[in-house]
């Protein structure tokens, strides 16, 4: 298998992916990865005028993305009842960016999934923030900013760094030299960002704080704002479900359980926009 399933691993890693590839794809594998993208390119599908595609890395063990930002896209279409279809290539990220999930609509790249939402809902003219008020916005973007700028690197330093275990790895079948090199690349990434800096202790408990303090906000409401879902908890729950799920070895599950109602809030949002869910996973990481 080998260091096309670490890209796909760690695609949303930009820094590290390029570690890993400076250092593993060289000579004739580098030959080798080219002619199949060629290929893959070549016979890329024609979709007609108006389709969203959603470009992401191959389905997951435990979740249907291993990149909260894919679930996130997914779950607000599904959400909205708004027509898209998905690809997964691990081979191909945004030109623009360097980092999945992307979108390409009539042809045109668009990537970040925030601005792809921006994007379609002028496209489609349809409202982020229906029957939502002012101080529920102001609320909810805090709440994923949080999550997705704070929360976010806590899990990807938990699941493929201090992850003893190295579960995450080895679902992949990665072999320890370019487990090495790709950890490697994190940390480099993760201390400029700032996570890494701390010690384990002190990300396990950032990591609870930002979890204790959802727990707290969504109390026994059904989703964020009360009984119905809104844009906010599609981006909430693409985190959650990472932590939920896919920590692997990491504690990520243990101090997500320690908030039996994010749990509860997990499961719901699973069962209302992914009754496929476990059609949706992919089991074998290894092909």
């Amino acid at each position: 298998m080998a260091l096309s399933k670490v890209s796909d691993a760690i695609v949303d890693l930009p820094v590290s992916v390029k570690a890993v590839g400076v250092a593993v794809l060289a000579g004739a594998t580098l030959a080798v990865v080219w002619r199949g993208l060629g290929a893959r390119q070549s016979n890329r599908k024609v979709y007609p005028r108006g389709t969203i595609v959603i470009h992401q890395m191959g389905r997951g063990p435990h979740v249907p993305s291993l990149t909260p930002f894919a679930i996130k896209l997914e779950t607000y279409f599904r959400m909205e009842g708004i027509p898209y279809q998905t690809e997964h290539n691990m081979y191909r990220a945004s030109k623009k960016t360097g980092k999945i999930p992307f979108m390409i609509y009539n042809d045109e790249e668009l990537p970040d999934s925030e601005f792809i939402l921006e994007f379609l809902r002028k496209e489609k003219n349809f409202d982020l923030h229906k029957g939502l008020t002012d101080e529920q916005i102001g609320i909810g973007r805090a709440f994923q900013r949080m999550a997705e700028e704070n929360t976010y690197w806590c899990f990807v330093i938990d699941r493929w760094v201090l992850d003893e275990t190295n579960k995450a790895w080895e679902t992949f079948n990665v072999s320890a030299i370019i487990r090495y090199l790709a950890k490697r690349g994190i940390r480099k990434q993760l201390y400029a960002q700032g996570m890494g800096r701390h010690t384990p202790e002190e990300i396990r408990h950032i990591m609870s704080d930002d979890l204790k303090a959802l727990s707290h906000y969504i109390g026994s409401k059904k989703f964020l704002f009360g009984d119905k879902a809104c844009k906010f908890d599609c981006a909430i729950f693409g985190i959650l479900a990472e932590i939920r799920w896919a920590s692997f070895g990491g504690f990520g599950t243990s101090v997500i359980k320690e908030y039996p109602n994010l749990c509860d809030y997990c499961e719901r949002m699973k069962a209302t926009f992914w009754p496929d869910w476990e059609e949706m996973i992919q089991r074998d990481c290894t092909k």
